[in-house]
Order: structure tokens, then sequence, then C-alpha cells
């Protein structure tokens, strides 16, 4: 074995390479090295560039001020009813009874888009119209309404400072072909008088469907407000101040009628019942009926103790307060629809006749 490895040396000592083998050798070398250099990148003129950046700002802007400008044309054109329809009246309706409607432009964030579009307001009633934008998972539908909903004083939620009062959130409209957009209306029928240039505000807690269920659902969670200065769009009211013959069945007694307050949304009465003792006042229905004797001849239902009546009141709050040794009750009541008070002639409270001078 060792003799045949010094024959292969001796071999390779004397094996001669030609000249054109090495020649060979680089230009194969030469050519690899040219296909494997990267071609130059090609500058981008200026004048292109600038070409490049002005239709890009164009389309830019195109696109936000056109959404923008849908946005608004599909919710002006889509939403036919505001809060006078919810009343049940035109604009020139509502111009002879007295009411006007505040327009309204707050809106909140998060999971919801809640924005304030109209307030109504007297000095017991405040009607607000929202347009709600929920995520589109989410359908409005009748009887989706919020878990805790009202009115308090101030520009942001406090619960030491709530409006108390009958409450009520009704969907108003759900918006065609986006069903994720629709308007409720909002209310309070209050005995808690907001004075004008006060800051309310408006709140809302976790979106539901089947509020009325053993186990609701809930669809968005989270706690939304809209502030507004508190001003009267509604300024028509009439006022009648009570005689001492002005009494009515009360309990198991009789009840005195100090002051009668008449607006086109409600009714309050203030009646003195010291001659009933609170045990009898805290354990009787003391609910009525009222009706409104009009100019045309006409009653008007206005308020039952009978569920089953179709009655003009659709809620309300019933105070109690002792004023000098002397027991009141303080009834309000809100109508479904707002009313011409011009034309009430007179006011029955449980048969005990009431004139009233338009």
């Amino acid at each position: 074995m060792a003799k045949f490895d010094r024959e292969i040396k001796k071999l390779a000592k004397e094996f001669q390479v030609p000249e054109t083998y090495h020649k060979k050798v680089n230009e194969i070398l030469d050519t690899i090295q040219e296909d494997c250099v990267a071609p130059p990148r090609k500058k981008l003129s200026v004048k292109a560039a600038i070409v490049m950046a002005a239709l890009c700002l164009a389309v830019t802007v195109f696109f936000l001020f056109s959404g923008s400008e849908e946005a608004e044309a599909s919710f002006l054109d889509t939403f036919k009813q505001t809060i006078l329809d919810f009343f049940g009246m035109g604009e020139e309706e509502s111009q002879k009874i007295g009411i006007e409607s505040k327009k309204e432009d707050a809106a909140s964030k998060w999971d919801l888009m809640i924005e304030l579009q109209e307030v109504v307001m007297d000095t017991q009633n405040i009607y607000t119209v929202v347009k709600i934008t929920a995520p589109p998972g989410v359908e409005f539908k009748k009887g989706m309404t919020f878990d805790y909903f009202g009115f308090c004083e101030g520009t942001n939620y406090n619960p030491s400072a709530l409006v108390s009062g009958a409450r009520d959130c009704t969907l108003l409209e759900v918006m065609k072909g986006k069903k994720n957009i629709a308007t409720y209306v909002v209310n309070i029928a209050t005995d808690q008088q907001v004075r004008e240039g006060k800051e309310v505000t408006v709140f809302f807690q976790d979106l539901l469907e089947g509020p009325y269920q053993d186990n609701p659902e809930v669809l968005v969670e989270g706690m939304w407000s809209l502030s507004f200065t508190a001003s009267y769009t509604n300024l028509k009211e009439i006022t009648v101040k009570g005689t001492d013959d002005m009494q009515y069945p009360f309990a198991d007694g009789m009840a005195q009628i100090k002051k009668i307050k008449l607006l086109p949304l409600g009714l309050t009465i203030l009646s003195d019942v010291s001659g009933i003792d609170e045990d009898t006042r805290n354990t009787t229905d003391t609910r009525c009926i009222i009706r409104f004797k009009m100019a045309d001849g006409s009653e008007i239902l206005a308020d039952s103790p009978n569920l089953k009546d179709n009655c003009l009141v659709n809620g309300g709050s019933i105070g109690w307060y002792e004023k000098k040794g002397r027991q009141y009750q303080k009834y309000v009541g809100q109508f479904r629809k707002a009313i011409d008070i011009s034309q009430v002639r007179g006011i029955y409270i449980a048969g005990c006749y009431v004139p009233v001078k338009g």
C-alpha cells in the first residue's frame, strides 16, 4: 500500500495542467459574478413623486368629505320623525299649542355613539330625542331599552343630584337600511322643577334586549351621559287656584284642591289631605278619575285607576309634603300626546268640577 501511495505522488508531481484550463476556469468565475450582481434601482423623478403625492391627497380628501356629507344626508333623509311626531302633531299645530323644540348637538363616545338631537321642556316635563349608533352586530327593535336612565342636574352624572319623577325611554325610529342606528325619546315627569339656565345631564347605562324578562340580555355594557342647558321651550300653562268648596273624595275622607297647573304635556294637582291619617294615605289607592271638558262639548279621559281605560295620562308621580303642619299630595301626570290647553273649559276631579279659563 505504501508503494502505491509513493507512485501516486510521483505521477502528481510529473502531471502538467495545461494553461488553457486555468483560462477557462477564470472565464466561468467572471460570468458567475456578473449574473449575481443586482441590477441598479431606478430613481423616481421629482416630478413623478409630486404627481403621486397630489393624487393620494386628492383621493383622501374626496373620501373624507364625501363620507361626512353622505352621513349627514343619510340621517336627514332617513329619519322622518321628530319629537313633534312623538307628541302626535305637526309643525303648524305645535306653534298653535305653543310647543317648540330646541335643537341640540351633544355627543357621547365609547361602544355606543349617543347624540342629543332635540329637547322639549316645561316646568314639569323634560323630553329629549337622542340618536344612538350601536356596533354593527346590534339591531334596534321594539322592546330594547336601557337598564338605567334618567336626568340629573349638573354637567355629569351625579347620583346625589337626580331629578325625581316618572321616567320613560321609548324607541322612536330605526334608520332604514342601518338597523344599528335609531332614535329614542327619553322623558321624565317631575314634581321637582328644574330652573332655566341650570345644566342638566341625561344619562344611560347598559343597553338591554328583553328588559322585562327574567334574564335580559346585555347588548352593550357601559355608562353614557349628555348635558344641556335647561330652557323652557313650552311657555303656555294655565294655573287655577283652589277655593274652599273645591273638594273631592279621597280615601275615607275629603281632599281640598289648592292649585291646578295645566300644560300641553301634563297636569299638576296640589291637594290638602290633612284630614286623612298617614296610615290610610299610605295603604289606600288614591288615584281617581280625571276628565277634561272641552270647548266643543266633548270630554277627554285624562286619568283613571282602571288600567284598561285609554287615558291621556300615561305616566306620572305622586309626592307627599308637609308645610306648616299641613299635609299635601302633589299629583303629576304626563300626557301621551300634546293637547291644546286653550280648548279646555273645565276639569272633573273625582266628580268635583273645576272651571278653567283658557
